[in-house]
């Protein structure tokens, strides 16, 4: 059978979603097991963020020149780069900032074609279970890949469980090897980007806000870590979270379709705030593992059925400026990881790192009265 660019797509983001969730949830604690305080943990996150920036505009320009796909090639070469540096890591500490910027480079290398080819081989009517069947696939095959990555560091170490990520990804390639190299032909001069964002200026203010509340998870994971629980613990909670979103998502992809996505993203936004803010009492009162752990799948909900509804809109809102919209949309979405990150940063200087959480579940009241009709009507053309 002849497989369809999107489920060439698919398949390739599949399999790299193994590679990538077997260290995406411990490259954090890895860092922290090296002796790095929290504190520059968070930083390093904040360098790979503003280096997944720069990368998104080097990576068009690169598209210009090679197209799409051969922009994952260039992917695995920095991926291959950024796990040797962390294998070398223990014994060369002075490269954790170079990782970090390596890191954000492979990032952008991926996910600004992935977004770019998304839209062109979707359709506006089916976009959320396209998302849906795209997400619940990877989501089914590496169900328990935190649970079988938590075993590796604890009985193998980090170095097996870095070696077979790297696998993974590399070999994530080949079902995209036959696809068109289709080149972009974009320009990002002054008047392109102020007509862009003229037009997609209601997208500015979410595009922040929604990006600095998924962004905190990773906040949350490292006050798990230093709260007590362990790599076990972690691992359990990443199956868990899979378990739930797999649901979450198969279902809002499928209302999307149907219904009113103005209502699925407010509901989604309310239950987010709510369990951020139940995340910071039980932060601040009653941090116990069954705790913890209820708190981090509830609020897995609440951000599944929000991410997946805005995700929708964004993307659809797309196919009129096709790698343009992609890449500038960064700015704004950079900008809300910087926020998160500055933010806890100034917290943990005065002792205050739980009230992070707090501060995430104040700005997700923001969708509650967002203005939506703004965010789902096409720009004229």
């Amino acid at each position: 059978m002849r497989l369809t660019d999107f489920q060439r797509i698919v398949a390739m983001n599949t399999i790299a979603g193994i590679g990538t969730g077997l260290v995406g949830l411990f490259v954090p604690i890895y860092l922290l097991g090296l002796g790095n305080s929290v504190s520059i943990v968070i930083t390093w996150l904040l360098a790979h963020h503003l280096s997944l920036l720069l990368g998104a505009f080097l990576a068009i320009y690169v598209s210009n020149i090679i197209g799409l796909v051969r922009c994952w090639y260039v992917r695995i070469v920095l991926v291959t780069i950024l796990f040797s540096g962390l294998f070398l890591l223990p014994s060369h500490p002075s490269i954790l900032f170079i990782l970090a910027i390596i890191s954000g480079m492979e990032s952008a290398f991926f996910w600004i074609p992935y977004n770019i080819l998304t839209v062109r081989k979707t359709e506006d009517s089916t976009i959320g279970s396209s998302l849906a069947f795209m997400s619940n696939v990877g989501s089914a095959v590496g169900l328990i890949v935190p649970g079988i990555a938590a075993l590796l560091i604890v009985f193998y170490g980090y170095n097996l469980l870095f070696a077979a990520a790297l696998v993974f990804i590399l070999i994530s390639i080949i079902p995209v090897l036959p696809m068109r190299h289709e080149k972009t032909s974009f320009k990002f001069d002054l008047s392109e980007i102020s007509a862009i964002t003229r037009k997609n200026k209601h997208f500015i203010l979410p595009e922040i806000l929604d990006n600095l509340g998924q962004d905190a998870q990773i906040i949350w994971v490292l006050f798990l870590i230093i709260t007590g629980l362990t790599v076990l613990d972690i691992g359990a909670l990443g199956v868990l979270a899979g378990l739930v979103g797999i649901v979450v998502t198969h279902i809002t992809g499928t209302l999307i379709d149907k219904w009113d996505k103005k209502a699925i993203v407010r509901f989604g936004a309310i239950a987010t705030t709510v369990t951020w803010t139940l995340s910071y009492v039980v932060a601040i009162y009653s941090p116990t593992p069954a705790l913890l752990y209820m708190v981090t799948i509830l609020r897995g909900f609440a951000l599944g059925i929000f991410a997946s509804a805005y995700g929708a809109i964004m993307l659809n809102r797309a196919r009129s400026a096709d790698a343009q919209f992609l890449v500038l949309r960064e700015v704004p979405t950079i900008l809300g990881r910087v926020i998160v990150f500055t933010t806890t940063l100034f917290l943990l200087s005065i002792g205050k790192f739980e009230l992070s959480f707090l501060v995430v579940a104040f700005i997700s009241l923001y969708f509650w009265f967002n203005n939506l009709e703004n965010l789902i009507k096409q720009p004229e053309r």
